[in-house]
């Protein structure tokens, strides 16, 4: 799909009604997502894929993996309302597109180890845009951590250009990652969301990231051995890979219809007409 297609049916995707400061909630815009899907097809990380979307909050970048023929996807977050813009935003296209959603804490079950879906959650491809971190220290960090422990492939991350070294040392040095490379610094024009906010926006540097987690999964931090029930209430027995097995049961946030994704159009209930471009 040519890269200015995809913008054009991401640009119908809506944002947080009412997002939440202490998880540092911010829109991916169509533009920022575009590109960073471009960078991923290059690599081939993207159609039939098994990828999981980390934070998956409006599910922009979820939506992207499905229009770019994602074998399957999964999206991640610990926040209900997310989870329900997500489902609601994959809804709106026509046919409804499949997107898988867990409600999970990134940080205290992927990034430590912890809970049902530690160690089980397993993807080719990882995409995540994290919280940077500023209001809680080192989420951007447990972010990348958790990421490394679900992908075989590739992880793909936004990150202030500010924390390129910080970025670095910790994926090379602590993860051991096999690969960590900024692909492209790009531009993130981050809207007043919060009271704090001054101005009408704020232009952010940001780096896009592709990393190759280590091939034996070490991460500098061994796997629990709490097994405690702490994101769903009931198991399937199947080993969390995307599949189209894996959801939060509690919630039954699943969404249907995609279908193979190979053929047929596929448009926003909002006028858009054709998803691919001839």
């Amino acid at each position: 799909m040519k890269l200015k297609h995809l913008e054009s049916l991401l640009s119908d995707v809506d944002g947080f009604a009412a997002p939440k400061q202490d998880l540092e909630q911010y829109p991916t815009n169509a533009e920022l997502c575009a590109g960073v899907m471009h960078y991923a097809n290059h690599f081939g990380d993207v159609e039939d894929k098994c990828v999981v979307d980390l934070g998956v909050g409006c599910g922009m970048l979820s939506i992207a993996s499905v229009l770019c023929d994602a074998g399957s996807v999964i999206g991640v977050d610990i926040d209900d309302d997310a989870l329900d813009a997500a489902r609601d935003n994959a809804e709106a296209f026509e046919p409804a597109l499949e997107i898988d959603l867990v409600r999970c804490d990134v940080i205290e079950s992927l990034a430590k180890g912890r809970g049902r879906w530690a160690g089980k959650l397993r993807a080719d491809t990882v995409f995540m845009n994290p919280p940077f971190g500023t209001r809680r220290r080192g989420a951007d960090a447990a972010f990348i951590r958790a990421a490394f422990r679900i992908a075989t492939g590739a992880v793909y991350s936004l990150h202030k250009s500010s924390t390129r070294a910080h970025i670095e040392k910790f994926a090379v040095n602590t993860l051991k990652a096999r690969k960590a490379e900024v692909l492209a610094q790009l531009k993130y024009d981050l809207p007043a969301t919060y009271a704090h906010h001054r101005q009408k926006s704020v232009e952010i540097a940001v780096d896009l990231w592709r990393f190759e987690p280590p091939e034996d999964g070490a991460d500098g931090l061994p796997d629990s051995d709490d097994d405690s029930d702490d994101d769903s209430d009931s198991d399937d027995g199947s080993d969390g890979r995307c599949s189209g097995i894996a959801r939060d049961f509690s919630r039954k946030a699943n969404v249907s219809g995609r279908g193979s994704g190979r053929s047929g159009g596929r448009g926003r209930g909002r006028g858009r007409a054709n998803r691919r471009s001839s």
